[in-house]
């Protein structure tokens, strides 16, 4: 009687091919011959009924199919990690990387060591932290986590605040000297202000939210660039308060319009929503929070 091959045949050598980035890696890792994952993975792909990966002789390249399938199986792949670590009794046993984007000094400064004391607790978890300011597309770019600033809008991700950050405009004493006395938002209008993304800024006046849109001479998408600006006496910034309260306790800037500042701003911990997340993102997640809880 022949052997039926068992739906988990081949699963191993596919995912052993897509880590390495090629047959023989794979061969090399899984200690057999190219020729063996090469059969391997044509009977995996004969019993699914579609090509997984396109074979030329100096390159592999995932299919559709191929990509699908292997994202599904990464993570039952860690599902299954997990559950003969929990079995065991090593609830501690957490392993493999972590994907993580976010931008400026709040990041490297408050969340990089919280990160790095997690890897120390668990040394086979790989941090890959990549600062950008854009858009980031967490499923589309293969992000676990991201750390975003202000009002979340995308309803498809999951967010959990890790601390609320009130926002405040400040400018140097000299600039606010040589320049029109600011009693209102809209005064704002013959400033030069000194943009951090957005030109529309966000203030509460008798609890209605209102928005003024700004211009200037000065536009940059990190936080610590308008800050240096505003230190020059360039002219008026709107940034968090955790990042201007130094330089206004010692003088060099002074608050501005506070009675009309918002303060429904937070830093968030943001993820896509899955049936199936690693144990080692959720450990991290739970991990995060804690920390700022406790901070």
């Amino acid at each position: 009687m022949q052997e039926t091959p068992s739906m988990w045949q081949g699963i191993d050598v596919f995912l052993a091919i897509v880590e390495q980035g090629s047959l023989s890696k794979a061969a090399l890792s899984l200690d057999c011959s190219t020729s063996f994952i090469s059969r391997q993975l044509k009977l995996l792909e004969s019993r699914l009924g579609t090509t997984l990966i396109q074979r030329t002789t100096r390159s592999i390249k995932l299919t559709v199919a191929g990509k699908a399938y292997a994202e599904r199986l990464k993570v039952i792949q860690q599902e299954l990690h997990t559950a003969t670590s929990l079995v065991q009794g090593d609830q501690e046993w957490l392993k493999g990387p972590i994907r993580i984007t976010g931008a400026g000094e709040f990041v490297a400064n408050r969340v990089s060591p919280i990160l790095a004391n997690f890897v120390k607790l668990h040394p086979d978890v790989d941090i890959e932290l990549d600062f950008n300011n854009r858009a980031v597309d967490l499923v589309e770019e293969g992000f676990d986590l991201a750390v975003r600033f202000g009002r979340l809008q995308d309803s498809n991700l999951i967010a959990r605040k890790l601390c609320d950050r009130a926002m405040t405009l400040v400018a140097t004493p000299d600039y606010l000297a040589a320049n029109p006395i600011l009693q209102h938002p809209k005064d704002l209008t013959e400033h030069n202000c000194l943009v951090a993304r957005n030109p529309r800024w966000r203030f509460v006046e008798n609890e209605q939210t209102i928005e003024v849109k700004v211009a200037g001479n000065w536009f940059s998408s990190h936080p610590q660039a308008v800050l240096h600006a505003c230190l020059q006496g360039l002219g008026i910034a709107h940034l968090a308060q955790d990042i201007v309260a130094p330089y206004v306790e010692n003088g060099t800037l002074h608050y501005i319009l506070t009675d009309f500042q918002v303060s429904d701003n937070a830093t968030w911990l943001v993820y896509p929503r899955k049936d199936l997340m690693p144990y080692r993102v959720r450990a991290l997640i739970d991990y995060l929070l804690a920390a700022f809880r406790a901070d």
